[in-house]
């Protein structure tokens, strides 16, 4: 019976994993946005021609209404762009919206993945739905200006007018391929309903998928903080509307010209609309609540873990009193201050230990960057750099025993103990204060600690002192890792000042975030003397001899293994420059990875780059084109006292559609007086811009009016990128992009 059970299981998941959804139907649709349309940054003409398309497609569809809503300005740009919405009209008013959005990050950037998917998923859903009853109305978006900050959910969450009557919004943003698929139901303050989580991980596993997470460690970090990744469902969780998001495999060469259709598997595509495909299904006829809501979740196998806030400082407080009971009973045991045992700065002496052993893990990936001469060896092969790093951090502890050995420690656990809860107990009460998520963690940690102060077995008590740091290294090092170190690689200066002060403030604050593990290790050691074994087997010859020849024998198959692929390039920036003001030209090469082995053609000449350097600066051609731009102003001046007030009308005409326009004025730091224009504008530290992007006219009038005081000056400075190149450059190698810039600068200044 048992057998046949499980026979008819999987028969009703195979006939429930078939759905109307269709696969090609969505990579047509998406090899149409990528590849026919092209990169779609936000305000440029690609970005308005996928809207008008993907329009035109709910039309055929049968949505009973189809539409753009514009917009023209954001809260920081002046720059035109909008949603493309399909309406199919239920029997009821109540709406579920289902959103993907349709811009890239970028003029190079394909945006097959991030979001080309995503809006391609929600043009296949709207076939699918179109075309049958439902009790909801389905609103069918594809927002623009996602990348610049949410834009377009921000835009239509805030003006469309029946706002209220959504129940539940959807949404896609990646994917790609079937590898891991994240759900985010958060936003900054708020979630979604358990409900909704506990309906999407029950919907995903009955069509027979697998791989879903819930990234709880970088998701408790990201959302803490008032900005960090995110997605447009949270311009509708901020208004208290139950919303989700699927990403999948954020690993991916997001944000990069390899974001392309030839590097993108269409199956995500089919089994992120066929998970919301169900819960449209489920929720036509109605949600629970309307309702956000607030906890730590964590995705255990296929159970959703809610646990709420309030029982987070409850399991907090118990931590921060286990440790205060634990540091009581080391008290006790502690060595009288006038012992010929106190041994001082045994603390700081247990600070080099832990600066010893983090070097060792931090820069081991540098060893092997500095024999291969390449900046960034691990882009495709990071799980591997970090076994080479745990490797070398046994032998940085191996080393550290033995300096330690020599320098001498305190034989007093108390020495230890007292200083291995500080600092988690500070993190404990700063989360409580600013992000009672990212309590969680730290709070583990001290609960081990002071647990394995309490518990008499010896084992237990190493056991428990080795799991501590787990909990504080998982927010350092995220589900999200990948992506987040791609992104920080590059942005880190060549040189070495600016390598000793990057790696040497990332060795400090890793040192300072294992010490207290190494404090508990120290006080369980010095409290039981059958751990002192343990510390005997860890500086063994044996030890350091396995660690040296398993470094070796991994360092020759990271040395061997290729660096780049189809997915991780390296990126070429050419930027040239013209100040109209004193005719200055500039043209450069810079790279976040070394250029060794590049060949330059410029001004009729080919040059190889031989030298370890991510710059170089190349003399301007005679033929270096500075008329791409013409400035023109009228300026007219009106004297009142000691005050003057100007009306100036600047006329920016171009050859070209720039890439971005920015306007700024500075008046000496301060914020400038009267200030006006009928373009958005912002201020920061003193400096009002008025910025375009991206692909303004090629014409622009823009009028201000501002006023002096006394002999001060206003200092206008005008700087328009072009996504082209004004002095031909010619870059060749192996796996490399080009991305090509030009910026023209013009200043004046007003009262002087």
């Amino acid at each position: 019976m048992r057998f046949v059970a499980a026979l008819l299981l999987l028969v009703q998941q195979g006939f429930c994993s078939q759905t109307e959804f269709s696969q090609e139907n969505a990579a047509r649709i998406l090899r149409h946005l990528v590849v026919d349309i092209g990169p779609r940054p936000m305000g440029s003409p690609a970005e308005h021609r996928a809207l008008e398309y993907a329009v035109s497609s709910f039309k055929a569809s049968g949505c009973d209404t189809a539409y753009i809503m514009p917009f023209d300005r954001t809260g920081r740009v002046n720059t035109s762009s909008g949603v493309a919405v399909g309406i199919k009209r239920g029997a009821s008013g109540r709406i579920i919206l289902i959103g993907g959005h349709i811009d890239s990050a970028g003029p190079e950037i394909p945006g097959a993945d991030d979001d080309g998917s995503g809006s391609a998923t929600v043009l296949e859903l709207a076939r699918v739905f179109a075309g049958k009853p439902n009790h909801s109305t389905l609103v069918f978006c594809c927002f623009g200006g996602e990348e610049q900050g949410l834009e377009g959910s921000r835009h239509f969450a805030s003006t469309y007018a029946d706002l209220d009557s959504i129940d539940l919004m959807l949404q896609v943003d990646m994917a790609n391929g079937l590898g891991t698929i994240d759900l985010d139901p958060d936003t900054h303050g708020s979630s979604a309903p358990p409900w909704l989580v506990r309906a999407a991980v029950a919907e995903f596993y009955n069509l027979g998928y697998d791989d879903l997470r819930y990234p709880t460690h970088f998701f408790s970090l990201n959302y803490s903080f008032p900005a960090g990744a995110g997605s447009d469902h949270e311009s509708f969780l901020q208004r208290g509307i139950p919303a989700i998001d699927l990403s999948t495999d954020v690993g991916k060469p997001i944000h990069t010209p390899r974001d392309n259709f030839e590097n993108f598997d269409p199956r995500g595509m089919k089994r992120s609309g066929d998970l919301l495909g169900r819960l449209i299904a489920r929720f036509d006829g109605g949600v629970p609540d309307r309702t956000t809501g607030q906890y730590w979740l964590s995705l255990l196998n296929h159970t959703p873990l809610f646990v709420p806030l309030w029982l987070i400082r409850v399991f907090a407080g118990l931590s921060l009193a286990l440790a205060a009971i634990a540091f009581a009973s080391v008290r006790r045991r502690r060595e009288p201050p006038d012992s010929a045992l106190r041994v001082r700065w045994s603390g700081m002496k247990m600070f080099l230990a832990s600066l010893m052993i983090t070097a060792c893990g931090w820069l081991s990936s540098d060893l092997i960057a500095l024999v291969r001469g390449i900046r960034h060896p691990w882009l495709t092969a990071i799980p591997l750099y970090y076994l080479f790093a745990l490797l070398a951090v046994v032998i940085g502890g191996w080393i550290s025993i033995h300096l330690m050995s020599r320098l001498r420690l305190s034989q007093c656990p108390y020495v230890f103990f007292k200083r291995a809860v500080i600092l988690p107990a500070l993190l404990i009460i700063l989360s409580g204060l600013f992000a009672v998520k990212l309590a969680v963690e730290p709070s583990a940690a001290l609960l081990l600690i002071g647990l394995a102060a309490l518990v008499r077995h010896p084992l237990l008590k190493l056991l428990l002192v080795l799991l501590s740091p787990w909990w504080i290294l998982r927010i350092l090092f995220s589900e999200w890792d990948a992506l987040l170190f791609r992104s920080l690689a590059s942005g880190i200066p060549q040189g070495p000042v600016a390598w000793l002060a990057f790696n040497g403030i990332a060795v400090l604050f890793f040192s300072i975030m294992i010490l207290p593990f190494l404090f508990a290790l120290a006080s369980i050691v010095r409290d039981h003397t059958q751990l002192k074994r343990v510390v005997t087997i860890a500086g063994s010859r044996a030890t350091l001899a396995v660690s040296v020849v398993l470094s070796v024998i991994l360092a020759g198959y990271l040395l061997a293994i290729p660096v780049f692929d189809q997915f991780w390039y390296r990126d070429v920036h050419i930027d040239e420059r013209y100040d109209g003001s004193n005719h200055a030209r500039e043209v450069s090469i810079r790279s976040s990875e070394y250029l060794k082995g590049v060949t330059i053609t410029h001004d009729g000449r080919d040059t190889l780059i031989q030298a370890r350097t991510t710059k170089v600066d190349l003399t301007p051609a005679a033929g270096f084109d500075t008329t791409w731009l013409v400035v023109r102003r009228l300026e007219q001046a009106q004297h009142f006292g000691d005050t003057t007030l100007y009306d100036v009308k600047l006329r920016l005409d171009s050859k070209r559609r720039p890439l971005t326009v920015s306007v700024s004025f500075e008046s000496g730091g301060e914020a400038l007086r009267a200030f006006d224009t009928p373009y958005q504008f912002h201020t920061d530290r003193g400096t009002t811009r008025i910025d375009w992007y991206s692909f303004p006219d090629s014409a622009l009038t823009i009028p201000v009016s501002f006023s002096t005081v006394g002999h001060g000056g206003v200092t206008e400075r005008i700087e328009v990128t072009f996504d082209g190149l004004a002095d031909p450059v010619g870059v060749d190698g192996e796996t490399i992009y080009i991305l090509p810039r030009t910026t023209y600068v013009s200043s004046l200044t007003y009262g002087r």
